[in-house]
């Protein structure tokens, strides 16, 4: 099996890149600009503006952080912050590796040489991306019943309206109870290296309710971003909130782009395309990746300051 992984490891590596950069070359071909333009566009952004993205992209980090560290007692991983800290951080890097789950694997990994149980790490894991699809999935249901003006006309209901926001409750709601996930993990208890996973109404809801937070907090992130081009032009919406989320939850479902490189940033394009007519769209549609990519390696180098003067 081992050498089987060996073998294709390096064609998958190589698909991932093909795919990245067969995304993003059809996403610049299809707005008409060359990556030279969108580079030097970049720098037309207001930079105060940009710094209070970046400041919510940072806390959208330490949020999801938190989550993680919660979610770890769930599954009876007893792991003090600093060191859980400093795992996130690397592995909130490596999802950008194309040659396979790093993103995952990176933590498995570094809990197991702690000498915490690998197949309740992986499940941790596991459920954290869970979790963060299911209610990115809710949000968007949400989201696209509140959008669809006829639904909240009564008494000429939308039917697709409230579909969709029965959908996005039904969604939330199944989150926060137990028995669906103790019946999940009862099948595999014993492949489990510890108790059962500690499944608790208070506990489900705690993580929801920091999930849903740390999203919001992101489309704050996207659209301080989008504000710092488009300076008193733009407001924050309900259709802006439901297409950024809507491209998050299509970079989370297309495994086959490393952190969803070039798919989010394809759909941002042209669902924003529709209500927005700018010819920096497809700069401040790519800003956003580039603004929380720095935000994720100033979290990391943060952290590594913090870690290594305390230790000092």
């Amino acid at each position: 099996m081992a050498e089987l992984l060996q073998i294709k490891l390096p064609w998958r590596t190589f698909f991932k890149i093909f795919v990245v950069v067969a995304l993003f070359g059809w996403l610049l071909n299809y707005a008409n600009v060359t990556f030279l333009e969108v580079f030097q566009n970049l720098t037309l952004a207001s930079p105060a503006i940009i710094f209070v993205s970046l400041f919510f992209f940072l806390i959208h980090i330490v949020l999801v952080y938190f989550a993680w560290h919660r979610s770890l007692t769930l599954f009876h991983i007893d792991v003090a912050a600093r060191e859980s800290i400093s795992f996130f951080a690397f592995s909130t890097l490596t999802k950008y590796l194309p040659g396979g789950i790093w993103h995952a694997g990176s933590r498995v990994y570094m809990l197991g040489n702690r000498g915490h149980s690998k197949i309740s790490a992986f499940y941790s894991v596991l459920y954290e991306s869970v979790l963060s699809i299911t209610i990115t999935a809710a949000l968007v249901s949400l989201l696209y019943a509140a959008i669809d003006r006829e639904m909240f006309s009564l008494p000429y209901i939308s039917l697709p309206g409230y579909i969709y926001f029965c959908i996005g409750v039904v969604l939330l709601l199944s989150l926060c109870i137990p028995t669906a996930y103790r019946f999940v993990f009862r099948r595999y208890a014993s492949r489990l290296e510890s108790d059962l996973p500690n499944f608790t109404i208070k506990a489900l809801s705690e993580l929801l309710l920091l999930y849903i937070l740390s999203f919001f907090v992101f489309v704050l992130g996207y659209y301080f971003c989008f504000k710092a081009y488009l300076l008193g032009q733009f407001v924050l919406t309900t259709e802006f909130s439901f297409v950024v989320l809507a491209a998050t939850l299509s970079g989370f479902l297309v495994i086959f782009s490393p952190a969803g490189l070039g798919v989010r940033e394809s759909m941002l394009y042209v669902l924003a395309a529709q209500f927005l007519d700018d010819p920096l769209l497809i700069t401040i549609c790519l800003a956003p990746r580039f603004i929380l990519l720095l935000s994720e390696v100033l979290f990391f180098c943060l952290v590594k300051f913090f870690a290594t003067n305390r230790s000092v």
